[in-house]
């Protein structure tokens, strides 16, 4: 009589040989099916280690695909980049050591009408600076937007 544990490895091993002849077979099978490509519609013949996913047929392609689908992301995600600018620049801020490079880095670009960055800096801090230019600059793109349909 065969002890359990050793039965047991027996038949996980049977099983392993005979999955992996079943894979292979699958793979086989499936390896020697064209399908068009997703962004010229050239039939090619897809990489057996994909399972499926792979869409296109070469790298042109590829990169095609890919801006797409960026555009894509961008289009349906239009205030994710809006929603994290100003914790970034916070951040940023905040993870500088020398303020001096911080006041270069972050107001640098000044918008019209140009704030008195140094009063605020100096009275406040870097971070409520940082808050009040980025509030002002979407005050004036927001009035500026409104504004341009009435010319």
């Amino acid at each position: 009589m065969i002890p359990p544990p050793v039965a047991c490895q027996m038949l996980y091993r049977a099983y392993l040989l005979s999955g992996f002849k079943l894979w292979r077979k699958i793979m086989a099978k499936n390896s020697c099916r064209k399908r068009p490509c997703s962004i010229c519609r050239r039939w090619f013949a897809p990489d057996v280690r994909q399972k499926g996913r792979q869409r296109t047929c070469g790298p042109g392609c590829r990169s095609e695909l890919h801006r797409r689908q960026c555009e894509d992301w961008n289009k349906k995600n239009r205030a994710y980049p809006k929603n994290n600018y100003l914790g970034k620049k916070l951040e940023k801020i905040a993870n500088s050591t020398l303020k001096q490079i911080a006041h270069k880095t972050f107001f640098s670009r000044q918008i019209k009408p140009v704030l008195p960055i140094e009063i605020v800096t100096t009275e406040y801090g870097i971070k409520p600076a940082a808050m009040v230019q980025y509030l002002v600059a979407q005050i004036v793109n927001h009035t500026r937007v409104r504004s341009a349909g009435f010319t």
